[in-house]
């Protein structure tokens, strides 16, 4: 069976209450609906959407400017500790996409690094509008259709151990 993977997830996008303006979504709201099935996973992925929503407030404004080196330093690290949390939970469930999954965090990676080191050579504004459209695809594609993959490996799973070592990763220094 082939899917529309954008038709898909603009139905996700939709059901969960989230508005569609031209290329970039504003006013994002989590819902149970975009749950992965573990806390410390959705918890990470509703820092991300704060992070977006506070890229779009700030995107007009004079605070822009300083509050975007901020804003990809936060990105750098979320990227570091969720994607290892998760990486985690896909390992412990026998999650067989694992290696693709792991694969899409690499991309992350390169591209919010590679922002913020053309970020030291200027070109403010046009940048967040790029990061906001990538981490509005990001959203729609890795989030809602990638990581919803491995959600029935996890559901009805004892994963109290996983849990517990998440935790200490989120307290323990980079």
């Amino acid at each position: 069976m082939c899917y529309n993977i954008a038709a898909v997830a603009k139905s996700r996008l939709l059901r969960n209450g989230i508005e569609e303006h031209g290329s970039t979504m504003v006013g994002i709201s989590w819902s149970q609906q975009m749950s992965v099935g573990v806390p410390a996973l959705d918890s990470d992925h509703q820092a991300l959407l704060r992070i977006l929503n506070l890229l779009d407030e700030i995107r007009d404004t004079p605070e822009a400017d300083g509050s975007f080196e901020s804003v990809l330093d936060s990105l750098i690290a979320y990227s570091r500790y969720h994607f290892a949390r998760e990486e985690q939970v896909m390992e412990a469930c026998g999650f067989s996409e694992i290696d693709v999954h792991r694969g899409e965090h690499v991309a992350f990676a390169k591209y919010v690094t590679g922002l913020r080191e053309r970020r030291n050579g200027g070109g403010h504004a046009a940048q967040l509008g790029e990061l906001l459209d990538y981490l509005t695809d990001w959203l729609r594609h890795h989030i809602l259709i990638q990581d919803m993959a491995f959600k029935p490996f996890v559901m009805g799973r004892d994963l109290g151990s996983v849990e517990v070592h998440l935790e200490l990763m989120m307290a323990a220094p980079a």
